[in-house]
């Protein structure tokens, strides 16, 4: 029920129907349907502008065999890129020496980036596959033999794991914080990376340990309804199709999946466009999700082209959008939403149906305890709360700007130290073999520098693992919240744009009328006029109680909306204690990573005696 709100809650194209939206249509082209900023592509902030060969748009004319589309397909994550830890793994079962692996990489990967295209990745399995003909790994001759490439050989390619499992010892490092809840989080999104849930083990001295751990949430700990409500909530996932349509124009398709109804649909972003509209004119005083845009056009002079970043960024912000819809206590149950969740085809479904889309009220029974319940202070309280949104808004803007510039610098040096590795590896290999045939500690220089090497890899999987759950949790959570603002800020300008009610022009015209009547009471050839006058009379007193109900409802939906807005202080507070599990089980492997790595490097010969 809504009015339990304990059961509630908690990144254009041309609508068709049977049913004109045009008339009496809230304009949702003046919503702000995006609460993003205009971020082009925040990268590592230290990092030179790129420049020289396009990488990515090498192979883009050549067809490939099969090897590389697999390849990719098992490697990529849910935005449609590859990590290097991931790259680096395909690269490793090529069977060539780290020379040749470190040098695939520095043509292939831009040093600023840390996840490549699928053109990038094409790019580094083609100079693969020159490496395993003893033919020169460049890009001028990639490009010089484009046509005519030999197959990549990549042995044992299922059997690559691309779950970073870094088992270190003993105990598990994540406190036990909210472990019941993890699959049914009302919050959490899936993270869309294409990896498991990873659990680390590491053995923690007790100084490093947390001395308060926060107990698991449980049915004793929460109320008989809410524990229900999170056991019903439902997860929409949302990931790209892997082919688009269209014969001149690609359009992108997206797959969303449902947890709770077990369902998968395709749709396009025009269908969430359709969605958008509905809601918005069934709906115009509930608060309404943001719709990411569809595309970024001239900014400032600047024309600026749809890439990977950017069609990930409104992946994410159309998974928010339906997450927003499906937990939200009024939306979820309607009928459309469950249309557009279930139907296969929800072109077919449109042709051959008119969706009802009379605003809210008209179906709803207006109550004397609905209007009781209705507090006194009402405007009080939401002028309070609309008074300090466009500053929340502005704040919570800045923080996911920077949150996502810490999880890109952590993701930067992430992709170093796997390079860093890469390149003693390619070391190693050139310094094995000292000038004295019996030289014991020059041997022991090169283990250690392997084991150097090894827990490097290991320290930018970790930092790897923590960028991509601070930007697939923490980042998304902090653009919820953020989004949340911005739809109650829209919401309230839609009801000064719509809850304009002409109550005492119709009351007047009612007196008139009257007026006008009342000579006419007997009058002979009046009946007419009478008539007409009555009709008139009784139409405005129609609309009279009609405006008054909507009057009434606008203000009980105003109050459940501000209770549901309220309620979103708890998922703050989860939203931080998940922060800083995160931070103390990723900070823990790295100690434990790093001390593994001590023992072995002083086991490293410093006398200069030995080298004599």
């Amino acid at each position: 029920m809504e009015e339990n709100m304990s059961d509630s809650f908690f990144e254009s194209v041309q609508f068709e129907t049977g049913q004109s939206l045009s008339s009496d249509m809230p304009d949702v082209q003046s919503l702000s349907f995006s609460a993003e900023p205009l971020n082009i592509n925040i990268g590592n902030p230290w990092d030179p502008p790129g420049g020289g060969t396009d990488i990515s748009s090498i192979l883009s004319d050549v067809a490939l065999p099969e090897i590389y589309v697999s390849a990719f397909t098992i490697a990529s994550s849910n935005d449609g890129r590859v990590s290097i830890s991931a790259l680096n793994k395909i690269l490793n079962i090529s069977g060539l020496p780290h020379a040749s692996i470190e040098k695939i990489l520095n043509c292939a990967v831009p040093t600023n980036n840390t996840r490549v295209n699928r053109g990038e990745f094409n790019v580094a399995l083609a100079l693969v596959a020159l490496a395993q003909k003893n033919m020169d790994v460049s890009v001028e001759n990639l490009i010089e033999h484009k046509q005519d490439l030999p197959e990549p050989i990549l042995n044992n390619l299922e059997s690559v794991n691309f779950n970073r499992n870094l088992s270190f010892s003993a105990i598990s490092s994540r406190p036990p914080a909210l472990p019941s809840l993890q699959a049914d989080d009302p919050w959490a999104i899936p993270s869309g990376n294409g990896y498991a849930d990873i659990q680390y083990t590491v053995e923690t001295p007790s100084q490093f340990r947390p001395s308060v751990v926060q107990p698991p949430i449980t049915r004793n700990s929460i109320s008989d309804d809410e524990f229900q409500w999170f056991m019903d909530v439902d997860v929409i996932s949302i990931k790209f199709a892997p082919e688009r349509e269209g014969f001149l124009f690609k359009h992108i398709n997206y797959i969303v999946e449902s947890q709770r109804r077990e369902t998968s649909v395709v749709r396009r972003y025009s269908d969430f466009w359709w969605l958008m509209e509905c809601l918005v004119k069934r709906y115009p005083f509930r608060i309404l999700p943001a719709l990411p845009p569809k595309k970024i056009g001239v900014v400032n002079g600047f024309y600026f082209t749809v890439d990977e970043t950017f069609l990930e960024k409104r992946r994410k912000g159309l998974t928010r959008f339906l997450n927003f819809i499906t937990r939200h206590p009024v939306l979820r149950n309607d009928a459309l939403v469950e249309i557009f969740l279930t139907e296969q085809s929800i072109a077919e479904w449109r042709k051959n149906n008119t969706p009802d889309l009379e605003e809210e009220y008209i179906k709803k029974q207006i109550t004397p305890e609905m209007e009781a319940n209705i507090p006194d202070n009402l405007d009080e309280r939401l002028s309070k709360v609309y008074n300090k949104l466009d500053d929340a808004i502005e704040h919570y803007r800045n923080m996911c700007n920077l949150m996502e510039r810490m999880a890109r610098r952590q993701e930067g040096m992430a992709a170093d130290y796997m390079r860093y590795s890469l390149a003693l590896n390619s070391l190693i290999e050139k310094e094995k073999g000292c000038y004295i045939d019996d030289c014991y500690n020059c041997s022991q220089v090169v283990h250690g520098l392997e084991q150097v090497s090894i827990h490097f890899q290991k320290t930018g999987a970790v930092m790897e693992d923590a960028a991509i759950a601070t930007l697939d949790t923490v980042l998304e959570n902090l653009k919820r919240h953020r989004d949340l603002l911005v739809s109650f800020r829209e919401t309230f300008e839609r009801r000064d744009r719509l809850a304009v009610d002409t109550i005492e022009t119709l009351n007047s015209r009612i007196e008139t009328n009257q007026a006008k009547l009342t000579p006419l009471a007997g009058v002979k050839d009046a009946e007419p006029e009478v008539d007409r006058l009555t009709n008139v009379i009784q139409k405005d007193r129609t609309d009279i109680e009609l405006q008054r109900k909507r009057k009434i409802f606008l203000r009980h939906c105003f109050y459940a909306e501000l209770t549901l807005f309220h309620k979103s202080s708890a998922f703050i507070s989860l939203l931080y204690q998940n922060f800083v599990n995160d931070q103390i089980k990723y900070s823990q492997q790295l100690y434990e990573n790093w001390k593994s790595l001590s023992p072995k490097v002083y086991d490293m010969p410093i006398e200069t005696n030995g080298f004599g």
